[in-house]
């Protein structure tokens, strides 16, 4: 017998196709924020011992290399395609640029001032979505006020604080922490959203190696530029500080990969809604392992920052 589903079954089993994605989406996404909230942790240590452009050369190339020899083993290199490629080519020069700011944020420190202010770069997304004529809420206007006001606040000292007589950071200090890790909001914004269109189209494996291998070659012009111009580099010497830059490669491209994959197989809004809670990843870690203090103040504003993001992704227009 002929069985004709009724449009109420139909749109209850849309409903839970969709929620299943989106829940997808977001757990891949949290994956990949505490895997770059540990990253940044590694780099608080591993750039006040290496300079930033042979640091980031070296995390570009160690994944590019383990990535080069699993797609020669499995004979599937990505197939080219021009926008995929460019985009790709200009997401992994923007990486440079994104992770170059947020070292220095880092080496700088505090991590509870660094990490929630490149986190902003969801933010940012919005805004760049409504400039080129996207659709856009009140809701995210409002959390686009409610994240840099956080921001803002984040990079002052707590009321009471006597910084003249305490180990506390300066306002002066952490608003140049916070700036940086603004400028590398911006740079991460437009990369993510250039790295996530190559994935739509070559999906997130080939997506990840595109952009490894050119960040590595715009890294490396950085590098031989600075050579040419006869600047000191730091370059990792004893085993302890090679192993910490190994470990902090893997996690930077775990956590790039997951974060595509979510976007990907998940959506790129849910994939971003979980990704942005990366700042309190790297903040909780730098607590457990760096014993950096967070303190009701950094906490109140980090919390609201979040609230911040999450409503600027939820507040999409349906």
């Amino acid at each position: 017998m002929l069985r004709i589903r009724s449009p109420s079954i139909a749109v209850e089993a849309q409903f839970r196709t969709n929620a299943v994605t989106t829940v997808t989406g977001m757990i891949l996404g949290l994956i990949g924020a505490v895997l770059i909230g540990a990253s940044d942790c590694i780099a608080r240590v591993t750039t006040q011992r290496v300079s930033n452009s042979v640091l980031i050369l070296a995390i570009m190339a160690i994944s590019s290399l383990l990535l080069t020899i699993w797609l020669t083993a499995t004979s599937d290199f990505p197939p080219f395609q021009l926008w995929a490629w460019l985009a790709s080519a200009l997401s992994g020069a923007l990486n440079v640029i994104a992770l170059y700011l947020l070292y220095l944020a880092l080496a700088r420190g505090p991590v509870a001032v660094a990490s929630p202010a490149a986190s902003t770069f969801a933010v940012i997304l919005v805004i760049m979505n409504a400039l080129s004529g996207e659709p856009w809420t009140m809701l995210q206007g409002f959390a686009i006020v409610l994240v840099f006001a956080g921001v803002s606040m984040l990079s002052r000292q707590a009321p009471g604080t006597d910084t003249a007589n305490s180990s506390s950071y300066s306002t002066e200090w952490l608003q140049k922490t916070a700036v940086l890790g603004l400028g590398a909001a911006l740079a991460i914004a437009l990369r993510m959203f250039l790295a996530q269109e190559a994935t739509a189209e070559l999906g997130a494996l080939h997506g990840l190696y595109l952009n490894r291998l050119f960040a590595m070659a715009a890294c490396a012009i950085l590098l031989i530029a600075q050579l040419a111009f006869s600047q000191t580099l730091q370059v990792p010497h004893d085993a302890a500080t090679i192993k910490l830059v190994v470990a902090q490669s893997l996690l930077e491209m775990s956590a790039l990969g997951v974060f595509l994959a979510g976007s990907f197989y998940g959506g790129r809004v849910s994939a971003g809604i979980g990704f942005s809670a990366f700042a309190a990843a790297a903040v909780i870690i730098a607590r457990i392992f760096l014993g950096e203090m967070i303190g009701w103040w950094r906490a109140l504003w980090i919390s609201v920052i979040g609230l911040g993001v999450i409503l600027a992704i939820v507040g999409s227009p349906p």
